[in-house]
């Protein structure tokens, strides 16, 4: 009686620690969906209007150096389009990085003379 009475608690934790284990799967995709949603909220929408303009992004998108490996990268700061391809864009004063949004696993580096230009018209006006 002992004996099946252990193995019901056995089989009892065994189940009950399955159970939380799908409960956790479940949660964190979740929060990685969410995470997505703020990901759209947050980035500004650059417009390229001028064809100076579309020619810095077009020079600096040519120029990128592909980087290694997948990226888990932080909120873009920036989005922007050259006739079908959209881009996700983080810039600062003295590096720049780009993604194709449809290869958000590849990140591309820009050129230091790319970062110059694009980083000034981001903050001209």
């Amino acid at each position: 009686m002992k004996k099946l009475f252990f193995l019901f608690v056995v089989v009892g934790f065994i189940l009950v620690g399955c159970s939380q284990e799908h409960k956790n799967k479940i949660s964190e995709f979740s929060s990685e969906s969410s995470s997505e949603t703020v990901i759209t909220t947050k980035v500004k929408s650059l417009e390229l209007i001028e064809t100076e303009e579309k020619d810095i992004f077009t020079k600096a998108v040519s120029h990128s150096k592909k980087e290694p490996g997948i990226v888990n990268m932080t909120n873009p700061q920036y989005q922007f389009s050259i006739d079908d391809e959209s881009y996700f864009l983080w810039i600062t004063e003295v590096s720049g990085t780009i993604m194709n949004t449809k290869d958000t696993h590849t990140i591309y580096s820009l050129s230091s003379s790319s970062v110059k230009e694009i980083y000034a018209f981001v903050n001209k006006g």
